[in-house]
């Protein structure tokens, strides 16, 4: 048995089925609302909800689930299976009507008809779930199917003013103030749409949708924490330049206050120490500077050893991840002599250090950082190998977590060739 939370499913319970194919999940505690699934086998399951009713029993023939299953005591499970079984009838008469719309062979008079087939589906279906929607209100299968279901915008509306509405109007279909949604799928597909939709690419965008959705949620407890949790997550390493501004945000704002309740305080802690080095590395700033040895043994100061467009390399001698990209570096710093290279790794032995230092060839300085004082690693927040920051001439951060050429000759084709 698993319970979806959020975009993913994580595993409840386990039970084996005797000779007459019954199976009993029992537990001391009482199981959260949402949607389950029981898999039978590691391809085939079935899902069914767990709502406000008390006991309910469902059986089903393995040979055709969605045909034979059927529940007892549960009026919610019928008509979310109704609308399971209406859906997959309609998906599959569209899908079959977009590929002859898309075959070469179809006629030109055909297409009309096509294309007014599949709105005719698209509208049936619109209209089952309005359906379901008014024979159980407040329910939970009317919140999941209501929060699947688009906005519809006036018909008068100009084009300009439609957008406005669509925007404003784009969550209204969520009952937040039901704590189920947080364990089904709805609120991460919403809240993926309306980000990308009205969000990106502009970082003060993103985090005004990201208030909004938390200031929606905060009716209930459960809703509002996969929300912190999905959107926090979502941006504490967001590889789009500017985008970690979004989790320094949600730590000031939210995490600082108070708005996390099921965190532990060293969660917590870790959570604040990740945002105050992120924002000690925002794009723009002054690199922090730290001290460490180079391989003739001497300390130099990384501030000291940039006077051009810079690539500041972490790595370890013992990650794979490192020992297949290493390579690949030296190879691009051949075709980029006007680009410095300062390597930093991350472990303390220096003869495994120096010994792969020669068989890569790397050009520039190599720092090694044995007593563990410069401990660059929590001062650029490294969490894993490699790691790639392209500082200025100024020691400006230009990009960071960089981890591979490929995306370092994106970033650097991104800015039209100027180092």
């Amino acid at each position: 048995m698993y319970y979806q939370y959020g975009e993913n499913r994580y595993a409840r319970d386990t039970s084996i089925t005797n000779g007459e194919g019954l199976a009993v999940f029992e537990s001391d505690e009482k199981l959260t609302g949402g949607v389950f699934l029981i898999y039978l086998t590691n391809k085939k399951a079935f899902e069914f909800l767990m709502t406000d009713e008390n006991v309910f029993s469902l059986s089903v023939d393995t040979a055709d689930i969605m045909g034979s299953i059927a529940f007892t005591g549960t009026k919610e499970n019928a008509a979310y299976y109704d609308f399971l079984k209406k859906y997959k009838f309609n998906e599959f008469q569209m899908q079959a009507l977009e590929k002859r719309l898309h075959k070469k062979s179809t006629s030109q008079d055909s297409i009309p008809i096509l294309k007014n087939l599949v709105s005719v589906y698209q509208k049936q279906l619109m209209q089952f779930k309005k359906q379901i929607i008014a024979k159980n209100p407040n329910t939970f299968v009317a919140h999941l199917i209501q929060a699947s279901m688009p906005i519809e915008a006036p018909a008068n509306l100009t084009s300009k003013a439609r957008a406005a509405y669509l925007k404003k109007h784009f969550l209204d279909n969520i009952s937040f103030n039901d704590d189920k949604l947080a364990y089904s799928n709805v609120l991460y597909i919403n809240y993926t749409n309306y980000i990308n939709d009205y969000g990106f690419p502009e970082t003060d965008s993103v985090i005004a949708c990201c208030d909004t959705i938390l200031q929606r949620a905060s009716v209930s407890k459960d809703v509002f924490k996969w929300s912190l949790y999905f959107l926090g997550n979502s941006f504490e390493r967001s590889s789009v330049i500017g985008q970690d501004r979004i989790f320094v945000h949600l730590v000031e704002n939210y995490y600082k206050k108070d708005r996390s309740w099921w965190l532990t305080e060293d969660q917590l802690k870790k959570i604040y120490r990740k945002s105050d080095a992120l924002k000690r590395l925002f794009v723009g700033n002054i690199c922090p500077d730290f001290t460490a040895t180079d391989s003739a043994g001497k300390d130099v100061d990384l501030h000291q050893q940039i006077n051009n467009t810079t690539i500041l390399y972490f790595w370890s001698y013992d990650c794979k991840h490192c020992l297949e990209e290493t390579p690949n570096l030296a190879a691009w710093m051949k075709k980029h002599p006007d680009v410095n290279l300062i390597t930093a790794c991350l472990l303390p032995d220096e003869d495994e250090w120096k010994e792969k230092l020669k068989q890569f060839k790397l050009p520039g300085m190599h720092l090694i950082d044995t007593e563990r004082k410069a401990n660059y690693m929590e001062t650029y927040s490294i969490t894993s190998t490699p790691e790639i920051f392209v500082l200025s001439k100024d020691k400006k951060i230009m990009a960071k977590y960089i981890s591979d050429t490929k995306e370092l000759d994106d970033f650097l084709k991104s800015k039209n060739g100027k180092k």
